[in-house]
């Protein structure tokens, strides 16, 4: 409350105013050997006479001397309840709609959930709501955070892992194209193809790191490379695994610019330039195993980014 003090004449008075999928994919194989290894609320503001005071302190004002039967001056008080001097709008909560990002919370965005558009979180932001309408898209509220609900089945002839489920979901929300993860009848050996399918000597068996922890777990998921910040996320991947940021990533092929296909894997010390790719495609889209050990864990190889941009 702020306090205004007023000199006034005898006679004078004061006024007080106031986010499944078929388990098929097509394509071909072609992969090399890898080792183991933010409703508006405005603040309450009144004012007395018109006057405000942006420094949120007293304000004192006086007219000079007035004849009263005292000889001195009549002063009054008025208080002022004003909880924001500037009148500045305070940011958006969840849930609450909204017409741009700008009006929401730290931390929140204005996206699209079952309540319509509205200040919700994305993926790994803290959420109340048991139906995740504080949480934006398909992102549902798993244990107070935003994130992505997926199926740990383990059944033939080939499941899709939590591990790509969850990274296929991101991709529909960058809007990129998902190319699969089991592989269809022209994949006969790697890591598109579940351990139980494979013989013993397969290369993606290879090392403990491999041994699967679910024998029907697919573990490599193609992704494609049509949304606009999908080379510079391919170059921030690569930078990550080589400076174990990210782990658990048997292998990677792709592209840098569409054209120069390139290998990375344990054997090939996952330098940023990768190796020559011997076979063919791969231009067009990215392929990413997982270490078959990990089939049950985020690896975040898609986490934060949009279709133009990322951390």
């Amino acid at each position: 409350m702020k306090r205004f003090l007023f000199a006034t004449v005898l006679a004078s008075s004061c006024a007080d105013t106031g986010n499944p999928l078929t388990d098929t994919m097509a394509g071909p194989t072609g992969v090399g050997p890898t080792g183991p290894g933010s409703g508006q609320t405005e603040a309450d503001e009144s004012s007395s006479g018109g006057s405000s005071s942006s420094s949120g302190g007293a304000l004192t004002t006086s007219t000079g001397p007035t004849s009263s039967s005292s000889g001195g001056e009549v002063t009054t008080t008025v208080d002022v309840d004003s909880s924001s001097s500037s009148g500045a709008p305070m940011c958006l909560p969840a849930t609450t709609p909204c017409t741009e990002g700008g009006e929401c919370c730290e931390g929140l965005e204005c996206g699209t959930t079952s309540l319509g558009q509205v200040c919700c979180g994305n993926e790994g932001i803290g959420c109340n709501t048991p139906n995740g309408e504080d949480c934006c898209g398909a992102l549902l509220c798993i244990a107070g955070v935003c994130g992505y609900d997926v199926d740990a089945a383990c059944e033939p002839p080939c499941t899709a892992p939590p591990a790509l489920l969850i990274e296929k979901q991101r991709l529909a929300t960058i809007g990129g194209s998902f190319l699969g993860i089991c592989g269809d009848a022209n994949h006969t050996y790697g890591f598109h193809v579940p351990a139980a399918n494979l013989p013993a000597d397969d290369y993606s068996l290879e090392g403990a790191a491999n041994v699967p922890v679910c024998e029907w777990h697919a573990a490599a998921i193609d992704i494609g490379m049509d949304w606009p910040a999908s080379r510079d996320w391919l170059k921030w991947l690569i930078a990550g695994i080589a400076s174990d940021e990210i782990q658990g990533i048997a292998e990677v092929i792709g592209s840098y610019d569409g054209v120069n296909v390139r290998y990375w894997s344990d054997s090939s010390g996952w330098s940023i330039d990768g190796k020559p790719y011997q076979g063919s495609g791969h231009d067009t889209w990215t392929h990413v195993s997982v270490y078959r050990s990990t089939t049950l864990e985020d690896h975040g190889i898609l986490a934060g980014w949009t279709a133009n941009g990322g951390p």
